[in-house]
């Protein structure tokens, strides 16, 4: 397996980022690209969501999602960038993104399994593809 070597800046200790590392830090990126796409659309554009969801406060779930997809770039590039803090926020969002479309599985089935299976993938890319460098 082709290992890119990336050192983390600063006092914080690294990982060497693997593909695997690559590959769930893009998915965390365009995942948070999409979420905060979504929260801008349900805090500007209500009467696209009110057709679709049975949600009274748009505004709330709106900044929700903004929040999330920020917190999922941020893990996204720490990742890559070879930080071991990216990889730690980026396993607790992708477990509780799994949680969260587990609990869906009967309101939208296929959307459900592969929301589940993207996110178990972050959390394996993120967990057995991050070998940690040493200093010796």
């Amino acid at each position: 397996m082709d290992t890119t070597d990336r050192r983390a800046s600063g006092g914080q200790s690294g990982v060497r980022v693997t593909g695997w590392v690559w590959f769930a830090g893009i998915m965390l990126i365009v995942a948070g690209g999409f979420n905060m796409i979504n929260g801008f659309s349900a805090i500007e554009r209500h009467q696209y969501f009110t057709n679709h969801i049975v949600y009274s406060n748009l505004s709330f779930w709106g900044w929700v999602f903004v929040i999330w997809g920020i917190a999922q770039l941020f893990a996204g590039f720490a990742s890559i960038a070879g930080q071991l803090t990216g990889n730690y926020v980026g396993v607790l969002l992708a477990s509780t993104a799994t949680f969260l479309w587990f609990i869906m599985i009967f309101a939208a089935p296929w959307a459900a399994l592969l929301g589940v299976t993207v996110n178990l993938l972050i959390i394996y890319g993120l967990t057995t593809g991050a070998e940690p460098e040493w200093n010796g």
